[in-house]
C-alpha cells in the first residue's frame, strides 16, 4: 500500500500551496480549508480551538528551538520569528532553557511593534498571537543552584521578551502560556504540586511551581510570592515525554487548571507508549488544548543521527524528502490528524525569502493546512515508519509495554451492593473499548470504556450474590 500522490489530488497541490504561501501578495490557490482576505491580499490560515483556552491558534506552531536556539552563522533568527507571523503562524513557542530564543523573539516583537508602552504598539497583533515559555523549576520559593524559581523564569520571560533583558519589563507585557516544562519523573511531578492543594490555607515551607503559577495567573497571592497581585500569565500548561507521568499530572490537576498540554506525537507513536491511545483521548476528556511536538523525533526522522541536537552543525536546513525516509509533508500530516491535536510547533532552521520552495515555514505550512489524514491512511503511515526506522527514534518516550491492565481492585459495600472500583492502566496500539468485570470465571458485567479523568478510580456495581468468594476480576478490553 502507498499513500495517495499528493501531486494529483483535485485540491491544490504542494507547489501551488507552497508558491502561494511564498509569494509576496499571499494569494492565488490554496486548500480548500484555507481562504483569502481579497481586501487585504492576505492568506487567512484555517484555525483551531486550544482546548478550554477558546483561543484559535494556526495547525501550524513556530518552535522556540532549532535555529531561535542553536542559530548557524549568517543566520538572524529574529526574522525567522517575522517570516512566521507575516504568513499567519500565531502559535510562538519558546522558553527559559532555550539559550537565547527569548532573546531572539525580543529583538522579532521591537521589529513588530509589540511591545506595550513604545510608540506605534500593535496591540491587536499582540493579541492575535498565543505566546507560550516555558519553566523547568519546581518550586516557586526553593531556588535551585543558579538561583532561579519559578517566579525568576517568569520574570525573565517577561524581560527577555518585552523588556531590556535585565529584569525589567513594561506595563502591560504577558505570556498567554507559562507550561510546567519536562516533566518526566514521578519526582518531578510531586515537587512541581507540592502545596498545590494547600492553596487558601497555611502554606508549607516548599511551594512547588504549580500553586506560585496559578497565583501570576488569577493575581492571588495565596502563596505568599505575588505581593502585588500581578497577572502576568493567562494559561497554565504542561509539557514532557513520559506518557505514565503525563497521564498522573493530568488527573491529579483537581482544579482543571491545567490548560494545555505539550507531548510528543510523530508517525513513530505507536512503537512506543502510544499517545494517541492515551494522552489525547485523556486530554481531550479534560477540555486541554494539545501541541504536538517531536514530529521530526529531534531531526531523527529527516536524517540526523539519533541522539540529542547539540548545535546548529546538527541542524536540517534542506526542505524535501531524504532517500529511505517517509516524506516529511506526510509526517506533518499524520500528527495534525490525529483527533485533539491543536497545533504541532516545529523548530525551523532556514528561510527563503526569494524562493519559498527552499523556505521550511512556507513548507511546514502547506503541509499543515493540507487535508487531514483518514485513520486508514495512519495506519499505512504506521506500518512504513516501523519499517523505515525499526522502532528507533523516539528515545524521548517510553517503551511500549502493550496493553495494561486495571490496578488496584477494591470491593466496598454500598447500600446493599458491591462497589469494586479500580484505576485505569495504560491502551496499547489499540484504545481500550470496554470493561469486562467477572468473578470466579463468570462474567457479569461489561461496560462501554469510560475515560478516568481525575485520579478518583472507576467504579461499577455488582449484585452480592454474583460475587464468588469475594473476588472480582475487572480486564480492560480492546473490544466493544
Amino acid at each position: 500500500m502507498c499513500l495517495p500522490n499528493r501531486e494529483g489530488d483535485s485540491m491544490a497541490t504542494r507547489r501551488q500551496i507552497l508558491t502561494t504561501l511564498g509569494a509576496a501578495t499571499l494569494v492565488g490557490s490554496l486548500p480548500a480549508a484555507a481562504q483569502t482576505d481579497a481586501a487585504s491580499s492576505k492568506t487567512i490560515i484555517p484555525k483551531r480551538t486550544l482546548g478550554r483556552t477558546g483561543r484559535l491558534v494556526t495547525p501550524l506552531a513556530l518552535g522556540g528551538q532549532a535555529a531561535l536556539m542553536w542559530t548557524p552563522d549568517g543566520v538572524d533568527p529574529a526574522d525567522i520569528i517575522v517570516r512566521a507571523v507575516e504568513l499567519g503562524v500565531n502559535y510562538l513557542d519558546t522558553s527559559n532553557l532555550y539559550a537565547d530564543s527569548q532573546l531572539h523573539y525580543g529583538e522579532a516583537f521591537r521589529r513588530m511593534n509589540l511591545i506595550p508602552g513604545k510608540s506605534g504598539y500593535n496591540a491587536a497583533l499582540r493579541e492575535h498571537l498565543y505566546l507560550a515559555s516555558k519553566t523547568r523549576q519546581r518550586f516557586g520559593n526553593v531556588p535551585d543552584p543558579t538561583g532561579a524559581t519559578a517566579v525568576t523564569d517568569l520574570k525573565r520571560s517577561l524581560s527577555q521578551i518585552f523588556g531590556d533583558g535585565k529584569g525589567a519589563f513594561p506595563e502591560g507585557a504577558y505570556l498567554d502560556c507559562i507550561q510546567m516544562h519536562d516533566v518526566t519523573t514521578p519526582e518531578d511531578l510531586a515537587q512541581a504540586y507540592t502545596a498545590l492543594t494547600a492553596r487558601g490555607g497555611k502554606m508549607p515551607e516548599k511551594i512547588g511551581t504549580f500553586a506560585t503559577l496559578l497565583d501570576y495567573r488569577d493575581g492571588t497571592n495565596y502563596t505568599g510570592l505575588n505581593p502585588d497581585h500581578h497577572s502576568w500569565v493567562r494559561h497554565i500548561g504542561i509539557t514532557g515525554h513520559w506518557a505514565t507521568v503525563l497521564i498522573e499530572a493530568i488527573r491529579r490537576d483537581e482544579g482543571h487548571d491545567l490548560d494545555t498540554l505539550l507531548t510528543p506525537l510523530n508517525v513513530c507513536d505507536m512503537q512506543y507508549i502510544p499517545t494517541r491511545t492515551n494522552l489525547l483521548p485523556l486530554a481531550m476528556g479534560r477540555g486541554m488544548g494539545v501541541i504536538a511536538m517531536k514530529v521530526f523525533a529531534d531531526g531523527i526522522l529527516v536524517g540526523k543521527e539519533r541522539r540529542w541536537t547539540r548545535g546548529a552543525d546538527d541542524l536540517i536546513t534542506s526542505v524535501g524528502d531524504i532517500t529511505g525516509r517517509l516524506d516529511y509533508h506526510e509526517m506533518i500530516r499524520y500528527t495534525l490528524s490525529q483527533p485533539g491535536v491543536s497545533c504541532a510547533v516545529i523548530g525551523i532552521s532556514h528561510i527563503d525569502r526569494k524562493d519559498p520552495r527552499k523556505d521550511q515555514l512556507v513548507a511546514n505550512l502547506a503541509a499543515a493546512i493540507d487535508t487531514p489524514m483518514t485513520p486508514e491512511e495512519w495506519a499505512v503511515m504506521d506500518k512504513r515508519a516501523a519499517e523505515f526506522y525499526h522502532g528507533n527514534t523516539n528515545s524521548f518516550q517510553q517503551r511500549a509495554r502493550g496493553l495494561e491492565q486495571p490496578t488496584d481492585i477494591k470491593l466496598v459495600s454500598e447500600n446493599g451492593l458491591v462497589a469494586v472500583s479500580w484505576q485505569s492502566g495504560c491502551a496499547g496500539v489499540k484504545p481500550i473499548l470496554s470493561w469486562r468485570i467477572s468473578s470466579g470465571g463468570k462474567p457479569l458485567l461489561t461496560i462501554p470504556f469510560r475515560e478516568q479523568l481525575t485520579m478518583a478510580p472507576l467504579k461499577a456495581y455488582l449484585n452480592p450474590a454474583d460475587v464468588k468468594g469475594g473476588k472480582v476480576e475487572v480486564v480492560a478490553s480492546e473490544t466493544a
